[in-house]
Formats: C-alpha cells, structure tokens, sequence
C-alpha cells in the first residue's frame, strides 16, 4: 500500500483529511463539521488546598443506603465500611484508610443511592459525586462528599453487570465498597449526559 493520495478517474486528488486540535481551557466547544468527534474528558480534582489532580476512573465508590440529596456527608457503619461486595485486593489496599488510601479514594468518581430494588420507582434518583474527607470515628466512619449530577436509579438496575452489583442483595443494603470498574465508562455506554 503506498503512501499517497489515490486519483480519481477524472483527474482529481481528494483532499487530505485536516486534523485540528484545539484546547479552549473551560470556553467551550463548537464544531461546525467533523467526519468524526470524539471528546476526551479529563476530571480534574481540586481539593481544599487549591491542589489539582486528576481523578482515577478506573475505580468507583459505591454507597448504598444512603440518602444522597439530605446532607453532603454520610455514616457508615464500621461493619459495612469497605468490608464487603469487594475483591480481597481492594479491600487490602483501601479498607485500612491510612492517608495514603484516603487519599486516592478522593480521586474516584462516586454513586451514593439509598437502597433499591428492580421495583424502585422510575424517579428516583442516586448521584454522581466525588469524596472530598473521610473521618474514622468511634460509631463508623464519616465520608464528606460534592455531590455533582443526579443519576436516575433505572440506570444503575439497568446496568447492574457492568456496575458490578448484581451480587445479591448488594443494592438493597447498606454499604460502601470500591469496585474496579471505570464508572465514567458505563455511564456514557448508557445514554447518561453529565456534561452537558
């Protein structure tokens, strides 16, 4: 196969294809035309001390049983906390929350949703959030949150493989877990616009 462009049969070379990038730093972005588009998303975290990071999407935080629209932090109780509906892996690397695993849990995107079942009402709604403090305590341990786009719980039951919860009764009991999975991913997968 050779390197160039083919003619046609009247004589006409077809245009090379033009390849623009174009970083705008949060103006937005118009397209007037593209063969094809495909935006890449970078979530960038900003903690409390102004210091950016990016986030890691190839885990999430799953909170179950808790009301995500009535406060931004939550209990959980220290039996339910990292303790199940997870490999043995993440629980070794997160479930000791030191500075370090409190640290990169920050810079997972997380779903907080009170307990549900495939007979949920169709309104209702979980939320797509980030973690921003996490403090052990003696009744439990209490995770800070930024809430950021409502995800409609018909989502999460409709996507149960690909979130990793259909483990029983994993949705209709309290809890917090880590799964290796990018949420990022199946939210777009299925149909969810959090970006606009």
């Amino acid at each position: 196969m050779e390197n160039k462009l083919k003619t046609t049969s009247v004589g006409i070379q077809p245009a090379a294809p033009e390849v623009i990038t174009y970083n705008n730093y949060g103006k937005g972005v118009q397209v007037g035309h593209a063969d094809t588009f495909s935006p890449t998303v970078n979530l960038i975290i900003t903690g409390s001390n102004g210091q950016q990071r990016p986030a890691n999407v190839d885990y999430y935080n799953l909170f179950v049983g808790f009301d995500p629209f009535a406060s931004d932090h939550l209990l959980v109780p220290k039996d339910r906390a990292l303790t199940e509906y997870m490999t043995p892996e993440l629980k070794d690397c997160f479930a000791t929350l030191d500075d370090g695993a409190i640290a990169e849990i920050k810079r997972f995107p997380s779903i907080i949703v009170d307990e549900y079942c495939k007979t949920t009402p169709s309104d209702k709604n979980a939320v797509f959030a980030f973690v921003t403090d996490i403090h052990k305590q003696q009744n439990g341990v209490m995770v800070y949150f930024q809430r950021f786009y409502p995800i409609p719980v018909k989502v999460l039951i409709e996507n149960e493989y690909a979130l990793g919860t259909v483990n029983g009764f994993e949705s209709f009991r309290t809890h917090w877990t880590i799964k290796n999975i990018n949420l990022l991913q199946v939210l777009q997968d299925a149909g969810v616009k959090m970006w606009g």
